[in-house]
């Protein structure tokens, strides 16, 4: 009797044994059959399911904006000012090898961004998110927990940019993860002393 394979998990171990291999190797010196190997199967196997390497690093790429845009579709309204730094905290909080990735990213897909449909794709995430943050500033603003004086669309996509800026820098330039950390706490308690109601 044939063994019953289940295909989301097979898709979840593929994408998982290519990231490792992207990152040890670097992107352009990964092969089909060193992300095979580093998954325990066949090449054969592997090309059931990804017909390229490009293909792989796309759906890669995929997940995780997925992932990401289910974290937002996750966090309700936040209420206080402080339950929004916290959101805004948990979505940094990038574990070492998501941060060993954005390298990774850039080396793939930096051609990439010549193209139109690549840029909309990625700022149709960015958009998202900065929805998300603007709509739960101008309930912060409603609540009384924030001045007034401010744009929630102008400053949710600042808010975007600098989570954008924290995390390439950490993936980047190889931060240790305290002084990561650090730099977090401190951009977020400016940003927070900066949305303070004012007397």
């Amino acid at each position: 009797m044939p063994k019953i394979v289940d295909k989301k998990q097979m898709q979840k171990k593929i994408l998982n044994a290519a990231m490792k291999t992207f990152i040890k190797e670097g992107f352009h010196n990964s092969t089909m059959a060193k992300i095979a190997k580093e998954a325990g199967i066949a090449k054969g196997t592997l090309y059931l399911y990804f017909d390229s390497k490009e293909a792989l690093s796309i759906a890669f790429v995929d997940r995780y904006f997925a992932k990401m845009k289910t974290w937002l579709n996750q966090q309700g309204e936040a209420k206080t000012l402080d339950e929004f730094i916290f959101h805004i905290k948990t979505s940094l909080l990038i574990d070492e090898e998501e941060a060993k990735f954005i390298p990774v990213f850039f080396e793939a897909f930096g051609p990439s961004f010549g193209s139109e449909a690549f840029r909309k794709t990625i700022a149709d995430y960015f958009d998202k998110m900065g929805n998300f943050y603007s709509q739960n500033i101008a309930q912060l603003i409603i609540n009384k927990e924030i001045h007034s004086d401010i744009s929630p669309q102008t400053i949710g996509r600042v808010l975007v940019s600098m989570i954008d800026g924290i995390m390439l820098h950490y993936g980047l330039f190889s931060q240790e993860r305290e002084n990561y950390e650090n730099m977090l706490n401190e951009s977020l308690h400016l940003f927070k002393q900066g949305l303070l109601k004012r007397d």
